[in-house]
């Protein structure tokens, strides 16, 4: 054998052992074409379940600001009626404050009616309790003319 005949042979062996390694097992290729089905079954579904989650996510974000401006609503009506019953409230601090004002006044007037009228009780029964000596007392006959 002569050098370019083992050559040949080597490469023929080698070229027979690549193209058997590129081909895989036998019946290999309807198997990688059924994984690579699978695989594209698999990317469609995952596919469809990202666009339904991206959906769900679009309307809970509209959900979310929605709420969000709701709550600003709320919170600007809640300012406004605390604004409201704040006022109300200080109005009717002075209004109570004037009435008690008011009442005090009205409760030392009071007091000192009491006092004048006691004090004109005490005189008047101080000007009966006096002696007669000092007022003497008189009768007198009252004649009316032309009666007899």
């Amino acid at each position: 054998m002569s050098h370019a005949k083992q050559t040949l042979i080597a490469f023929v062996v080698v070229t027979m052992g690549i193209w058997g390694c590129a081909r895989g097992p036998e019946g290999g290729s309807s198997s990688y074409a059924d994984r690579i089905h699978a695989l594209e079954g698999r990317n469609a579904k995952l596919e469809d379940d990202f666009r339904a989650t991206a959906v769900t996510r679009d309307q809970l974000r509209k959900k979310l600001a929605a709420a969000e401006e709701q709550q600003q609503k709320l919170r600007q009506e809640l300012d406004q009626q605390l604004q409201v019953i704040t006022k109300d409230r200080e109005e009717l601090r002075e209004r109570l404050t004037e009435r008690t004002t008011e009442r005090d006044g009205l409760a030392v007037q009071y007091e000192q009616f009491r006092k004048q009228i006691r004090e004109l009780l005490g005189q008047a029964d101080a000007a009966l309790n006096r002696p007669a000596a000092d007022h003497p007392v008189t009768s007198a006959e009252v004649v009316i003319p032309g009666k007899s």
